[in-house]
């Protein structure tokens, strides 16, 4: 049995509202002027990026940097897996037989310790500034934005996806609409873009009459910018809506949902394989993965959710998605997970040593671990190192000699996928130069860097 979304008609009608949609950014449509420092030789490994988000902020030190202490629960079952390597293998039974494809990064910092806030800066890379926050655009709208000369005829899906977000994600800013996420639900309401072959037929006349009338002279004689932005939305719908391509991409399969664990999570794993696997347009894929922000009750298992489930359902998800990828020739030898950096990370840690008067752990910028996985990245390896609780950083494991920061997170996405993170875009609607990636954060400034350990 498989689950195949079908369109509605309600789904038609947001559709053409996301159209309409295009009114309120006509102000940023212009072309932009993007400019770059020089001697900056971005990597270019991977031609796709997975961001796999862990809402809430992981626990570091009961996950990727395991402390053991009298805080720590007889049933993890710790194992040393490599000399640098240990993890809970009850927790990620999976990962801990994928780690010859993983780097664990020990040795990150955040800015932030409020919710809201260190998302922004996760999605972004820049400190909230409450001035620009429409014009700012996310990590995967840049990357869509960069890749918007590689796209070829027969792309049908667009460039930046992501899955299970809110209506709070981090969005396009500056550079327009159609380098905005589009934003998939795999809870059980999801997007539809298949028409079941017994509505393909008034599907067709819909469409012709919305065609006709939009051929029709305006009264108000709309200048012609916004007209083309309307068409270019309805284009690009319709084009996921006619592609035969569109059942099978978007086709969950029982063995499929079972193997990636039966959850939302798992399920936009499987998607995003499909997508990847299709190679039709789509470059950066962000996954949401909420649930871990635990200040009572972290190990208690009598908990609908507690940190067993959240692990076991990071596990299945993104273990099989790594091994599927790995198994997809992409060309010249290489397989589609050669070419697709994985990079999984919460927005911060949590508070170290014992567990708090609520039996759970608080938030924590000083310390945190991120995974990174495939597109030039040489596994096997753990890098940097923090104390004996998880508290602070003592190991950076790089050659800045500092803690690694969102900023170098996602100068190393960018220089993975051939994109000189020293760019900035100079006519923006205020006026201000956007910088890819600014060398001044919140508090400190930064030789921002590609985090080159990871490849090696």
């Amino acid at each position: 049995m498989t689950a195949l979304p079908t369109l509605s008609r309600r789904y038609l009608l947001k559709i053409g509202s996301v159209a309409l949609s295009g009114f309120e950014l006509l102000p940023m449509a212009r072309l932009l002027n993007a400019t770059a420092k020089p001697n900056v030789r971005p990597r270019g490994s991977a031609e796709f990026c997975v961001f796999v988000f862990l809402q809430g902020g992981a626990s570091h030190l009961d996950t990727f940097d395991i402390k053991e202490g009298r805080w720590t629960p007889p049933d993890f079952a710790i194992k040393k897996l490599t000399p640098e390597i240990s993890l809970p293998t009850a927790l990620f039974p999976k990962l801990a037989t994928r780690l010859n494809r993983v780097v664990l990064a020990r040795s990150l910092e955040t800015w932030e310790t409020e919710h809201t806030r260190a998302t922004y800066y996760m999605h972004v890379a820049h400190p909230i500034s409450p001035a620009r926050l429409a014009e700012i655009p996310s990590v995967g709208a840049v990357v869509a934005y960069e890749f918007r000369d590689k796209r070829k005829e027969t792309d049908f899906l667009p460039p930046f996806i992501s899955m299970n977000y809110g209506p709070d994600q981090p969005r396009e800013g500056c550079l327009g609409a159609r380098f905005g996420a589009l934003n998939m639900d795999t809870s059980g309401s999801g997007p539809a873009f298949v028409v079941p072959d017994k509505e393909r037929s008034r599907f067709q006349r819909r469409v012709a009459y919305l065609e006709a009338l939009s051929a029709l002279p305006s009264p108000t004689r709309i200048d012609e910018p916004p007209r083309v932005q309307i068409d270019a939305f309805r284009g690009d719908a319709l084009q996921m809506l006619r592609s035969p391509k569109m059942p099978e991409i978007l086709r969950l399969e029982d063995e499929d949902k079972k193997r990636y664990g039966s959850s939302p999570f798992g399920e936009s794993c499987i998607l995003a394989r499909n997508i990847l696997a299709a190679q039709s347009g789509t470059r950066f894929i962000a996954l949401h993965h909420g649930g871990w922000d635990f200040h009572t009750n972290i190990y208690d298992k009598s908990q609908k959710a507690n940190h067993y489930t959240v692990c076991r359902t990071l596990d299945q998800g993104l273990a099989e998605m790594i091994t599927d990828l790995e198994k997809i020739p992409f060309g010249g030898g290489a397989s589609l997970l050669d070419k697709t950096l994985i990079v999984c990370l919460g927005e911060f840690g949590r508070t170290p040593g014992d567990v708090t008067v609520g039996k759970g752990r608080d938030h924590h910028r000083f310390a945190m671990t991120g995974l990174f996985a495939g597109g030039g990245v040489l596994g096997g390896r753990a890098i940097g190192a923090t104390d004996e609780q998880g508290a602070r950083v003592v190991k950076t494991g790089w050659a800045r000699k500092r803690s690694i920061y969102p900023e170098d997170v996602a100068a190393t996405i960018y220089s993975a996928l051939g994109i000189d993170w020293t760019k900035e875009i100079t006519n923006t609607p205020s006026g201000r130069a956007f910088q890819y990636l600014e060398f001044q954060s919140g508090t400190n400034f930064l030789d921002v860097s590609e985090i080159e350990p990871l490849f090696g």
